[in-house]
């Protein structure tokens, strides 16, 4: 007798559904797929313990007819595609007809659906893939599909599972990613009973940002757009102080549908290369929309990954769509978040965008974690930057966070409305030593007077140098400057890293090198493998302004850029040929962005030092290139150059003004 077996329908059901549904975040991640491809604008998603005992997924689609829903749950069975051709151009989330029928097979389910118009829908109940009832039923217009007792029928899966807080971190890991990549539908997401969050489905992805992921972030955020090729890139981005140490918070999507994609995360955080300290990552909900027939979803069985036909214009589109936004919107960190106060006025136009109803006695809904009566005073602000009413007793909470006063339960009288945010935040303090640097005190030279004024009407890249006042200086690292209501806290040697960086690498990419010739050439000995480099890349090293004459063993420097001291020619050469080294990538775009980055550390080499007394004239010209440079906003490691505080702030602080 033969050794192969044909497997029954049953077992094949349930090796499939381990394909497919593995946890309950990934019966979620099915269902929501199933119910944005149904055409609904309005989604609600509910769990019950992480989504192993319950879970429910209503949308407000087209709806299903009754003969259809023991279909549903069959394998391979679908309406998005007919034939193989239509694989080609999948605009669908769902295609494969997998999804339902594996999720039937593990847990006890129940499909109502009612198409519109219709006078009735339909109720279909299966556990374990069989079906136990199916009869005509009431419902609402769309589809409800509830899950129960997930992995019931196996158990030797079911004890894989995490606690129930590990299976609801999951599920609402999808659900954000889901409601991100669409701002047009309105999600509503409730875990044990607690409404999480309800975003407008207004089309504004800001609107959504801050929903789910709270204000600091939204405010953070810039806006990315750029069509390039026929490849459009959109979203958001945030600014380099919101960097994380990981990269959760990168949201790339293709089409809408959410992907992990290598070469989109490596463009990514190229583009912020030089503006975030290594390790740290930025967060990003980037849509890249392109022709569907150029992109194979089919290669995952949770469709989680893609194949480009040309991967080279997918970084690039991203690359030069963060790279160009940063560029345009970069702003100075500040050293505080200085409270804000929202005017009567305001207020009512924030209510109506929070809460669009046409009767003002309706009820606020508690989606926005914003709550309205008569009895209780405030609501408390959680980690997760939603307002949390639960701790509320009394009109009393002893959370001292950022508050939003009631307003009368009809809206009676719209002037009572106000919102403040806290008045201390803490700020952001990091430490960066760079490779081999050393600081040394030397004793202190003559800096600028207190009061001294500068008065400068030169122009640097076409801009007027404003008129500033500089203070004096901090632990001989810190300028402190005056611009109008602005105080400035300026690191200088940050700040000529940056500005040497940008010097450099604009003369690299326009081949128009400012050099100094040396009256003596200075020696710079080198290993074997940094000939080589040197070699490879001697005309980029050219490009910047070092000219130089090889030796058997050494190198002869018989010019430097402009922008370096003499002091620091030698160790500026030196680390720009060894980060060169260990080259990196392919092609004439990464070997340019591989070579920039080797200009990080000359540059941190040759800029002048924190802990050193500088001359007036030094302090002066990295103070004008800050003022006026719009790109002088980060050292190349992603410090910040400077902090700003306002006049406003001060005196709030000193109690001058209320």
């Amino acid at each position: 007798m033969g050794k192969i077996n044909v497997l029954g329908f049953d077992v094949a059901n349930l090796i499939a559904a381990g394909e497919v549904v593995d946890r309950p975040s990934s019966v979620v991640k099915e269902l929501l797929e199933n119910a944005i491809d149904s055409g609904a604008d309005k989604i609600t998603v509910e769990i019950k313990n992480g989504g192993t005992s319950f879970i429910r997924i209503a949308d407000n689609g087209c709806g299903m007819e009754y003969d259809d829903l023991p279909t549903a749950i069959l394998r391979h069975a679908t309406s998005k595609i007919k034939n193989a051709d239509d694989l080609n151009e999948i605009m669908t989330l769902g295609f494969r007809g997998e999804a339902l029928a594996a999720i039937s097979s593990v847990s006890k389910i129940r499909i109502m659906s009612r198409q519109k118009n219709a006078e009735m829908g339909a109720l279909l109940e299966a556990h374990g893939g069989e079906v136990k009832s199916h009869i005509s039923s009431g419902c609402g217009e769309g589809t409800t599909v509830i899950v129960e007792d997930i992995f019931y029928n196996v158990p030797a899966r079911k004890k894989f599972l995490k606690s129930d807080r590990a299976e609801t971190s999951a599920v609402s890991a999808v659900v954000e990613k889901v409601a991100l990549s669409r701002p047009d539908i309105s999600f509503r997401y409730i875990a044990d009973g607690n409404l999480k969050y309800l975003t407008q489905g207004d089309g504004n992805l800001q609107n959504t940002v801050y929903a789910i992921l709270g204000r600091d972030v939204a405010k953070k955020a810039i806006k990315v757009q750029r069509e390039d090729n026929g490849i459009k890139v959109e979203g958001f981005i945030s600014t380099p102080e919101y960097a994380s140490a990981y990269r959760t918070q990168e949201n790339f999507y293709i089409n809408s549908r959410f992907v992990k994609s290598k070469t989109a995360q490596a463009a990514l955080e190229q583009a912020y290369a030089s503006y975030i300290p290594q390790g740290k990552f930025p967060f990003c909900v980037l849509n890249i929309i392109i022709d569907p027939s150029t992109v194979d979803v089919n290669v995952h069985p949770a469709k989680l990954e893609v194949k480009f036909s040309n991967e080279k214009l997918i970084f690039d589109s991203v690359y030069y769509a963060v790279r160009t936004a940063l560029g345009e919107d970069i702003q100075r960190p500040s050293l505080y978040n200085e409270p804000q106060t929202v005017t009567p006025q305001k207020g009512k136009e924030l209510l109506n965008t929070l809460f669009p109803v046409k009767d003002r006695s309706v009820e606020a809904p508690r989606a926005q974690k914003i709550v309205f009566d008569t009895n209780s005073n405030f609501g408390a602000l959680k980690q997760d930057n939603t307002l949390d009413y639960s701790g509320i007793k009394d009109g009393k909470t002893d959370t001292p966070q950022p508050k939003i006063a009631k307003q009368t339960e009809k809206y009676a009288h719209d002037d009572v409305f106000s919102l403040s945010f806290p008045k201390k935040a803490e700020p952001r303090v990091e430490t960066v030593k760079t490779e081999n640097e050393k600081i040394d005190i030397i004793p202190d030279a003559p800096l600028p007077k207190s009061e001294e004024k500068v008065e400068d009407v030169s122009e640097i890249q076409g801009k007027t140098v404003p008129e500033y006042r500089i203070i004096g200086e901090a632990f001989n690292s810190y300028v402190i400057v005056e611009l109008g209501d602005l105080m400035y806290l300026i690191d200088k040697h940050a700040a000529h890293e940056r500005i040497i960086f940008e010097d450099l690498k604009k003369k690299l990419s326009q081949g128009t090198p400012t050099s100094q010739m040396l009256m003596l050439p200075l020696i710079v000995h080198l290993s074997n493998e940094e000939l080589v480099a040197l070699h490879e890349y001697g005309d980029e090293i050219r490009k910047t302004g070092f000219g130089y004459d090889l030796c058997e063993k050494s190198v002869s420097l018989h010019e430097i850029p402009a922008e370096i001291e003499i002091s620091g020619a030698t160790d500026a050469f030196a680390t720009l040929v060894s980060r060169l080294v260990n080259k990196e990538g392919y092609g004439e775009k990464t070997r340019y962005e591989f070579f920039e980055k080797a200009l990080y550390q000359a540059s941190c080499k040759a800029a002048i030092k924190a802990g050193r007394a500088y001359d007036r004239e030094h302090i002066k010209w990295i103070c004008d290139k800050v003022l006026t440079l719009d790109n002088i906003k980060y050292c190349p490691h992603g410090r910040p150059v400077a902090f700003e505080i306002t006049k406003h702030f001060l005196e709030k602080q000193f109690e001058r003004i209320k």
